[in-house]
């Protein structure tokens, strides 16, 4: 595994990210280009809706392990990107990872959670035509789990989180180690309330489907922001399983068009404050006694194709079995 020496604090480079990316008009998350891919249909595939506890109810699709009994197999449950779909998640839309249930892994795509940073939200969003507030963080810990035990899947679960959803998982593995087993943040933003990534956040939240994130827990600063800060909670993470994922924002190609130009440009700049957080809170976390696994790459933007490689790396390396 390649791995790059890690800083021991965060440099004042946010502002000048930010600014670039309002500057091309690109502040997004979970930007991608590759081809739209779907399993097809298998005996072990299912579709279903859970509680969502009132804000509607999402589907949950699963491949449970075709290999070997569902009960003895892992469970990795994908969280999208900041610009989630209601038809799939982009897990599936975009990369090939469900096929790790074919090298027995039980694989669970929630799907919907388009700016939601998967949290319960204090109020519906107006702005994005919402009439009811999100209630991801109440689906995480209560009907998700429920349903994969109702599927007979093991409880030997990894969260995976991109991007927004990175932080979530990351503290739900902390705070509900009865319910996830680790936790992986790829190409994500561990301290979100650093300065200037509030800004950052807001601006691509709104971007991002005309969703206000004083809905979510209130005008910032506020208690519950910094209650979900990894950086700011490291205490509690002694002994938890984290894997951390970025890469340097170094295209791997030249674009071919003004799109993919534009979209190397964000997905670069993104990568790069997710390369700067990701090795700071590695190191951090470490010290604090988490078993941290740090996979970090002078090659990789943000987008689709660095994350499914990702993934793969993770597999080989058998983490989402035993950490």
């Amino acid at each position: 595994m390649k791995r790059t020496g890690v800083m021991t604090r965060p440099r004042p480079v946010v502002g000048l990210i930010v600014s670039l990316l309002l500057a091309v008009g690109m502040l997004v998350a979970g930007t991608g280009t590759a081809s739209a891919w779907g399993p097809n249909p298998a005996p072990t595939f299912r579709a279903a809706k859970i509680d969502g506890y009132g804000m509607g109810d999402p589907v949950i699709r699963t491949w449970a392990s075709t290999t070997t009994k569902p009960s003895a197999a892992p469970t990795i449950i994908f969280l999208d990107g900041l610009r989630a779909t209601n038809d799939v998640n982009g897990w599936e839309k975009e990369t090939n990872v469900a096929y790790l249930s074919q090298r027995g892994y039980n694989v669970v795509m929630p799907v919907g959670g388009q700016s939601s940073f998967y949290a319960d939200w204090d109020n519906p969003s107006p702005s994005a035509g919402q009439t009811r507030p999100y209630r991801w963080n109440s689906v995480l810990t209560g009907s998700l789990p429920a349903y994969m035990d109702s599927l007979g899947f093991s409880r030997n679960r990894t969260l995976v989180g991109l991007s927004m959803a990175a932080s979530p998982a990351i503290m739900l593995a902390t705070t509900r180690p009865d319910l996830y087993s680790r936790a992986a943040s790829i190409s994500g933003f561990p301290h979100p309330t650093a300065p200037g990534m509030q800004t950052m956040l807001r601006a691509a939240a709104f971007d991002s489907g005309r969703f206000d994130l004083n809905d979510m827990w209130g005008i910032f600063p506020n208690v519950r922001a910094f209650q979900n800060d990894p950086w700011l909670n490291l205490g509690a993470m002694r002994g938890k399983h984290l894997w951390v994922y970025a890469a340097a924002g170094v295209w791997n190609g030249p674009p071919t068009s003004v799109a993919t130009f534009g979209t190397g440009l964000s997905g670069s700049a993104l990568e790069v404050v997710s390369m700067e957080q990701s090795q700071t809170f590695a190191l951090a976390a470490r010290a604090a006694g988490a078993n941290v696994r740090s996979s970090f790459w002078p090659v990789g933007i943000h987008a689709w194709q660095f994350w499914q490689t990702e993934i793969g790396r993770i597999e080989r390396a058998g983490w989402f079995r035993n950490g």
